[in-house]
Parts: structure tokens; C-alpha cells; sequence
């Protein structure tokens, strides 16, 4: 925010044009043969109905295998790319003339946990159905809301509890029934716990009264 004369202040927001990274991601992933799936702000706009009444990002996000990660790594340095590790398992890529800026994440982490299984899981099921998002000219494979309402319960973030709690109240197709297996397999008694918590406050119809046994 700079000053202006009269007193008068030039308000400077945020703005992310996705253009560049999506041509960076199809890139890299067309070069590697390596499939990614969107996750993170972009897919919670291809899931929810109102996306203006969204936060912003600054970035686009794609969950990948953890075994792929060194091939990607490789492949950005070889194409000059700055890259930065992730604490939670991942890399990003930016370059700011490019207006580039790419999270590939697997999450997998000491400081933070392992749950590349989830996101394992994640990138096969949306291949298995085909699943895609399409941002401008590019058109990317796309985590379904499940998948993506556990990757959101697992941060212990309040911005991410709006959104698994966003996607939950508005898309009416989600198998909540899945859900829960994915936070049984994935996110331990904390993260089902959780779950129960978030389907209570939204007043769910399919949410388990207090004390009642989950298995």
C-alpha cells in the first residue's frame, strides 16, 4: 500500500493469474509422464458452488506420489526452475518473471506426518474415474470432494475447516459414507473424530449424534 497525495492511499490487492503455472503443470507433467491431481484452492472452486464467496491463493497445488517426486525435482532444476522442499512433504516451483509458482506435494514429512498413502490414493482414484477441473485452456485430473475433505482435515488449519466444512455443506453428491473410511484408513481417532465434530456443527443429515460409537 503506497501514499498518495491528498492524503490518498493506492490499495495494491493480491492477484494470481493461473494461466502460467497451468502451463508450467501440464509441462512438467507431459514431460515426465508422471500424473498429478489438483487439490488445494483450485479444487475446492471446482467443488463448490459459489467460488466468489472463497478465499484467494496465491499458488495452484497438485497432489502427486511420493515416488515421483525426484523425477520432477530433476526435471524443473534441468529446466532452471528455482525450487523450494516443502516441511510437509513436497516441493514448490517458482519462477516470479514467469509468474510460475507450482506445489507438488506427497505428503510425507517428519515434522508433519506421513500421509502419502491419502494422497496416493487421491491420484489413483481419479484416474480410475476420470475425474477432471478445467482451468482456462488446460484441463487437469481432479481430487474427488472426499479425498479432498481429508487432505483438508489432516492440517489442523482453520482455513482448511472452512473449507472441508464449505465443500461438505455444498456438494450434495458426496459420499459421506467414503469419507469416513478415508479418515478410518488415513487420518487416525483424531482426524475421525474431527470429521464427526465438522458434521455436527453444519447440522448434516447423515451426521452421528455425540458419544455415538464410530467404527
Amino acid at each position: 500500500m503506497s501514499k498518495k497525495k491528498n492524503n490518498q492511499r493506492e490499495v495494491k490487492w493480491p492477484v494470481f493469474d493461473p494461466g502460467p503455472s497451468c502451463d508450467f503443470a501440464t509441462e512438467v507433467f507431459n514431460a515426465t509422464r508422471i500424473t498429478g491431481i489438483l487439490i488445494g484452492r483450485f479444487a475446492v472452486w471446482a467443488w463448490v458452488s459459489d467460488p466468489a464467496a472463497q478465499e484467494l491463493t496465491k499458488d495452484l497445488d497438485f497432489a502427486i506420489c511420493r515416488k515421483d517426486l525426484p523425477e520432477i525435482l530433476s526435471y524443473a532444476e534441468e529446466c532452471g526452475y528455482k525450487t523450494w522442499k516443502l516441511s510437509i512433504g513436497g516441493i514448490n516451483v517458482a519462477d516470479e518473471d514467469k509468474r510460475i509458482k507450482v506445489d507438488f506435494i506427497h505428503r510425507h514429512s517428519e515434522e508433519w506426518g506421513n500421509l502419502s498413502p491419502l494422497f496416493e490414493h487421491a491420484v489413483h482414484e481419479a484416474v480410475q474415474q476420470g475425474r477432471s477441473a478445467v482451468i482456462g485452456d488446460r484441463s487437469f485430473l481432479l481430487a474427488s470432494a472426499e479425498h479432498l475433505v481429508a487432505m483438508k482435515l489432516a492440517t489442523m488449519e482453520p482455513k482448511d475447516d472452512r473449507d472441508a466444512k464449505g465443500i461438505l455443506e455444498t456438494v450434495d453428491e458426496i459420499d459421506i459414507a467414503k469419507l469416513r473410511d478415508l479418515a478410518s484408513a488415513h487420518l487416525g481417532a483424531l482426524g475421525k473424530a474431527k470429521l464427526e465434530n465438522l458434521l455436527r456443527e453444519i447440522g448434516h443429515p447423515e451426521a452421528r449424534k455425540r458419544g455415538k460409537h464410530i467404527s
